[in-house]
């Protein structure tokens, strides 16, 4: 009887991103909010009027085509030779020569990781290069507009009481992944589904909570390891809840959590891919992003929130999670180094 195959060690070895807060890893920790009043589009008959939109932006494919590159040389690797998977809302104008296309709403990008360390850890693949983007245009805008989706104080306020919905934001970033090491280490990842609700989770987070529960026995990293949690959480009363419902059915002392959109804004298919490199960047610089707009406590969601400034982290090992309609839910174990 043949021995089972030894996992191989899945490294993080390029990330590039762009969101409202700049551009490249390094400008995702300031900190600071940036939404303002949308002038890309005319929003006048719309509810909600404001995003968090980058400056100097190219188009979608323009930013997703200088993403994969700047990953792809800081990784030192030939990009026309590397397989790409792409998290988007439909297929791109221009062929990137991607292998595949993740459309599944919010957990696109992370469902995309997810699938590549699967594959490089399994000697399947060496090397991956995985982009994801959305940038803030009227049709999405819209529809989230009518569905009272966007928070008509123009703030969003993870975890928050009184919390009024998410607000969009541009997002664009690449990650290369690669068998053995670097920066750091996609550790453990898992996905699953909650068969709750089309559009709500389960209210005890069941199905984010197995999700966590399964990246970190795939990681072999206990709970209390982990040092930050970049959640979910769009602002949302229903799904925040739920969310903090499940990371409490994880975790017996919570730990240190922000979700980063209350920052750069919620970037749909691209977030996963966005979020997974703030996380990164976070766990490498040792400083922990702020959860930004809180007001006040609320009792359904008793977490360590990082308020008011950036905190030091604690641990090397970071995850992030993202959900969607559906109830698709995913987990991603990270470790800097």
């Amino acid at each position: 009887m043949s021995e089972p195959q030894q996992r191989r060690p899945v490294a993080v070895t390029g990330l590039s991103v762009l969101t409202a807060l700049g551009r490249g890893p390094e400008a995702q920790l300031s900190g600071v909010p940036a939404f303002s009043e949308v002038r890309r589009f005319d929003t006048n008959a719309l509810r909600v009027r404001y995003a968090a939109l980058a400056a100097e932006v190219g188009t979608l494919d323009e930013e997703l085509d200088l993403a994969i590159a700047t990953a792809c040389a800081q990784a030192g690797v030939d990009r026309n030779a590397t397989p790409l998977l792409l998290a988007l809302h439909s297929a791109p104008a221009f062929d990137f020569g991607q292998a595949r296309v993740y459309t599944s709403a919010c957990v696109s990008g992370s469902t995309a990781l997810a699938d590549a360390a699967a594959l490089i850890s399994s000697g399947r693949a060496e090397r991956i290069v995985v982009a994801g983007g959305y940038l803030v245009e009227p049709y999405q805008f819209a529809l989230f507009d009518a569905g009272r989706a966007l928070a008509d104080d123009n703030v969003v306020r993870p975890f928050s009481l009184h919390r009024r919905g998410t607000l969009l934001g541009d997002g664009v970033a690449a990650v290369v992944l690669e068998a053995g090491a670097g920066q750091a280490q996609l550790m453990g990842w898992s996905r699953t589904g909650d068969a709750y609700h089309p559009c709500q989770p389960a209210p005890d987070g069941r199905g984010l909570a197995s999700a966590i529960e399964r990246a970190l026995a795939k990681a072999g990293v206990p709970a209390e390891a982990i040092g930050y949690v970049n959640a979910n959480a769009t602002g949302t009363a229903f799904s925040d809840a739920a969310e903090a419902a499940a990371l409490g059915a994880v975790f017996e002392s919570s730990p240190p959590v922000s979700s980063t959109k209350s920052l750069h804004g919620h970037a749909l298919e691209g977030s996963g891919v966005v979020e997974f490199v703030v996380t990164v960047q976070a766990l490498l610089e040792g400083k922990l992003p702020v959860n930004g707009g809180f007001l006040e406590a609320d009792p359904s969601c008793g977490l360590d929130l990082i308020l008011d400034a950036p905190r030091r982290a604690g641990s090397a090992y970071g995850l992030t999670v993202n959900s969607a309609f559906g109830g698709a839910n995913t987990a991603l174990v990270v470790r800097a180094g």
